[in-house]
């Protein structure tokens, strides 16, 4: 069954391209300029990157609509980090559309969520981290797609052949983690790999001025704990054949560690050794061979999102209920958006955010910490150049950690668009783990300068 899903794409994309004069076809060449105010965790780590990207969208319809084939191929050329320098097919389905049902197969990019902080309950795609750390940007993911569209909402069942591995910077890219990530020795739970089967499903319904989703999902997570092991040919490994991961269990047991600093834990190796805890060469010796190996657990998570529309008032929420290394954890993001139309008179409107985040899951999958409120504004300007505004920042409840972004976005002329986009974490303390994202984003303060044009 696999073979004959990959041998309908690959039909799929040569026929698609064949036939683009037929169809519409859409080109954006982007340029991109990033900026690192902040000396980076590891040395030799540029402080600005440039980047060109080449996205090409096209679709094509026939029988009236009822068949559609699409197709979204994205590529990036980075002037510093390798694994910047990418391609990906985004999408590339076949959707064969009924009076009360769909079947969609290929590669496709699916979003769940209302809130505006953190998708806690879009688990279908895989995060494409090395475009930007917002989460927003995703690998297409190989899927079959069935929804029955019925008066009581729509129902989506997913079967999920393939699994999608998370990129992240290379040795000479950012954000810089404390430690070299090998994502080419990523580490399953599953002895299947990235061929595990994952299955999802999801309804969704419009009651009056509510949209509700119910969502299930069993596989692979999506967001992967990073595991401190000891590289391979390290001289630590004693085979020499693969990385040591056995630190995982001195690393992650919190009666042993609790959040204490890599260094800490390393003091403690070194004792373990018969070694004194001062020996500062040995500690180097070891923190050199250590490296950061992706680590991918099986899971089940059952989710709610909702909004309900009050006038110029949004009300959101997003819930979930996961199982991860069998314990089950609660996470949910709550706020609103309330918008004020035409402020001071002008064609300006003032969107209000607010969100309040908890979250149980472990800290190495976590954005920030177990409890954070998110606040922002939005400006839409509403003239022709489109001009738009997103200001926010997010606090922890539980440390002094801040969060800030701001995106602005204005198009000139019909063919080209400017953005502005900037992000900063301020006082991480010293208790956050070494592996978490966290930890890699605090000296990752970046400023970005992207130009699009559109053919």
């Amino acid at each position: 069954m696999r073979s004959t899903i990959a041998a309908m794409v690959v039909a799929s994309s040569v026929w698609g391209v064949a036939s683009a004069a037929d169809g519409d076809i859409y080109t954006t060449l982007e340029l991109e300029l990033r900026e690192f105010p902040q000396e980076p965790e590891l040395p030799e780590r540029p402080d600005r990157q440039s980047s060109t990207a080449l996205t090409v969208e096209f679709f094509r319809e026939w029988n009236r609509g009822d068949q559609l084939l699409s197709g979204v191929i994205f590529g990036r050329v980075d002037s510093d980090d390798d694994e910047r320098t990418h391609a990906d097919i985004r999408e590339l389905s076949f959707v064969h559309a009924a009076r009360d049902y769909e079947v969609r197969l290929g590669i496709r990019k699916v979003f769940w969520g209302v809130t505006e902080s953190r998708h806690l309950v879009d688990v279908i795609n895989q995060i494409d981290f090395v475009e930007d750390i917002d989460n927003e940007d995703k690998l297409g993911q190989p899927m079959v797609n069935v929804a029955w569209i019925s008066d009581f909402g729509t129902w989506d069942l997913f079967w999920l052949p393939v699994f999608r591995e998370r990129t992240f910077p290379g040795e000479d890219g950012r954000p810089a983690f404390p430690l070299n990530i090998n994502q080419n020795a990523a580490r399953y739970d599953s002895h299947r790999g990235d061929d595990h089967d994952d299955f999802a499903f999801r309804w969704r319904h419009t009651l009056g001025s509510v949209d509700i989703g119910l969502s299930a999902f069993k596989g692979t997570a999506r967001d992967p704990r990073l595991v401190p092991c000891l590289r391979q040919g390290s001289g630590f490994d004693g085979t020499g054949t693969q990385a040591n991961c056995d630190l995982m269990s001195v690393i992650t047991d919190p009666m042993l560690t609790g959040l204490a600093p890599l260094d800490a834990v390393l003091v403690m190796l070194a004792q373990q050794a018969g070694l004194a805890p001062t020996d500062e060469e040995f500690e180097q010796e070891v923190r050199a061979s250590l490296e950061l190996i992706p680590h991918y657990d099986q899971i089940e998570q059952y989710a709610l999102d909702a909004q309900w529309i009050l006038g110029a008032t949004a009300l959101k929420l997003e819930a979930t209920r996961r199982r991860q290394l069998g314990e089950w954890t609660t996470a949910f993001v709550s706020g609103f958006e309330h918008t004020l139309y035409g402020i001071f008179g002008s064609s300006v409107d003032l969107g209000l955010l607010s969100e309040y985040l908890y979250d149980q899951r472990f800290a190495e999958t976590q954005d920030l910490f177990d409890r954070e409120v998110f606040v922002g504004t939005r400006f839409a300007f509403n003239d022709v150049a489109g001009t738009a505004i997103l200001a926010g920042a997010i606090r922890s409840l539980d440390e002094t950690t801040v969060g800030y972004l701001l995106e602005a976005e204005r198009r000139i002329g019909s063919s080209f668009k400017v953005s502005l986009q900037a992000r900063a974490l301020s006082n991480v303390p010293d208790s956050v783990p070494e592996q978490s994202f966290s930890s890699a984003l605090a000296q990752e303060d970046t400023i970005s300068l992207i130009v699009q044009a559109f053919f």
